[in-house]
């Protein structure tokens, strides 16, 4: 099977950077700008449709091709980060995302458009594991290691939060456009400050490394398909397109582990996919995932068909929601390092399912008190994803830190179009929305399971880390 070189392994050997706030911040802004208009494009759409006179059909593929480039190439993204560097695939990735906004800003026809949103999927899913892997690798001890997951993953639902709000204050006061354009001089202020900053990965020794080129095409079409199909299935039912895609990637699944078992240097190491913390992080992730597709895809239609909310005062009621699992990041680090990620992640989890069953519960009564509940399911929710990217990433070896990030992020994407293809399915067959919203309290209370059953006690290591070296950042 023919693979390309890449030359030496630019995994790193963990390192503790000079200025650890700015790099911090450096890997927080990452997330953010790569994050932002993930949600802040959804405010600008009639605005688009209006100008391209576009109809619904055509114009979800302004929010489609971007969520399918993330998906897609999430696992390509995290097999670069730990052949070709850390830090070259953030300022990579940044220039991917900054150039697709400065097209999709700047666009006259909807072609170059969606070209840009493209561009924009691709930095994040480039982003995105380098970001995760960067945290564990320039921060290998605690308390820094933690707190700056913390920083991460306050800057991922900061993101969420401010998309949501200001694009809608952008598209109403500037225009659409500058959705698009107001991050392209942030990303190219970030691009330099990640290239000042963050220290050059150092090669491992152990020889040449290749990229498996057949697998990361079979991965990304696996998980297009996988995804796309979902995704139809949620806005058409089971047609034949939609039931296609789905068989495909199946079909792709079978190739890609057939070829996987032949190869020298396999996208994804048989021993990381061995690893119990990794796949009990993955599958209470994926658990939650579909828990927070019912809170807000689910919730958002609920609150406008069951109370006669508009869009616009479905997103204001859950916009604390969001709020709350923001505020509760931010002590999940010194939680962690008292009590330990598995205990405190399953006591989250325990949390968001007994506030989704009260939701489930109380459907049809009250709005404050429906708002009060789910408001408490953000408030419990916060520390999940530092909790679980902490072992999930922080844990695996320094050489599978990008790959193991990619897996994990490749969850949610996963997870989260399968959960609402399903729920809205269910939805279009009658079934009332307390009783889907109980299915989403389920597959939390699942995702307690996996993680208490599958995740060894004690804090994970799956190998020994060696000792940090002092870099300077530069």
């Amino acid at each position: 099977m023919r693979q390309a070189t890449t030359g030496p392994s630019a995994t790193p050997a963990p390192a503790v950077v000079a200025h650890r706030w700015p790099t911090a911040l450096v890997l927080a802004s990452a997330m953010f700008l790569v994050l932002f208009d993930s949600l802040a494009v959804a405010t600008a759409l009639p605005r688009i449709g209006a100008e391209f006179r576009l109809g619904p059909g055509r114009l979800q593929w302004v929010v489609t091709l971007y969520s399918l480039s993330i998906g897609g190439l999430l696992l390509l993204g995290g097999r670069l980060c730990d052949l070709w560097g850390r830090r070259r695939l953030i300022v990579v990735s940044l220039a991917l995302a900054t150039l697709g906004s400065a097209l999709a800003g700047l666009a006259t026809a909807l072609l170059p458009l969606l070209l840009g949103r493209v561009l924009q999927g691709a930095g994040a899913a480039l982003a995105i594991p380098a970001t995760l892997a960067s945290a564990a690798t320039y921060f290998p001890d605690e308390p820094w290691r933690s707190r700056v997951f913390a920083v991460v993953a306050a800057a991922a639902n900061t993101a969420g939060l401010a998309g949501a709000i200001v694009g809608g204050l952008i598209t109403s006061h500037l225009g659409w456009r500058w959705v698009f354009l107001a991050t392209v001089p942030v990303g190219l202020v970030a691009m330099a400050a990640a290239r000042v900053l963050l220290p050059a990965s150092r090669p491992e020794p152990g020889g040449r490394q290749r990229l498996d080129l057949a697998g990361a095409v079979l991965a990304t079409g696996m998980l297009l398909a996988l995804i796309f199909g979902a995704n139809r299935i949620a806005e058409s039912g089971p047609d034949p397109v939609a039931l296609g895609a789905v068989a495909a990637s199946g079909v792709l699944l079978f190739l890609l582990v057939r070829i996987e078992r032949r190869v020298a240097d396999p996208l994804v190491r048989p021993a990381l996919l061995r690893s119990r913390p990794l796949a009990a992080g993955c599958l209470a992730f994926a658990a939650h995932s579909g828990a927070y597709a019912v809170v807000v895809v689910v919730g958002s239609l609920y609150l406008q068909e069951v109370h006669g909310l508009s869009p616009a005062g479905a997103g204001l009621v859950l916009a604390p929601v969001l709020l709350g699992a923001l505020v509760s990041a931010a002590p999940a680090g010194a939680l962690i390092r008292r009590f330990g990620a598995r205990r405190v992640v399953a006591v989250a989890l325990a949390l968001c399912a007994v506030t989704l069953a009260l939701v489930a519960v109380s459907a049809g009564g009250p709005l404050i008190l429906v708002t009060t509940i789910l408001v408490a399911w953000g408030l419990s929710a916060g520390p999940i994803y530092v909790g679980l990217t902490r072992v999930c990433v922080g844990d695996a070896p320094p050489g599978d830190q990008g790959t193991a990030s990619a897996v994990f992020e490749s969850t949610t994407h996963v997870a989260g179009a399968i959960s609402v293809a399903v729920f809205l399915t269910l939805l279009a067959a009658g079934v009332g929305y307390g009783v889907v919203q109980f299915v989403g309290a389920v597959a939390g209370g699942l995702g307690v399971l996996a993680l208490l059953l599958i995740m060894p006690a004690g804090e994970p290591g799956t190998a020994p880390k060696p000792a940090p070296q002092r870099v300077a950042a530069r």
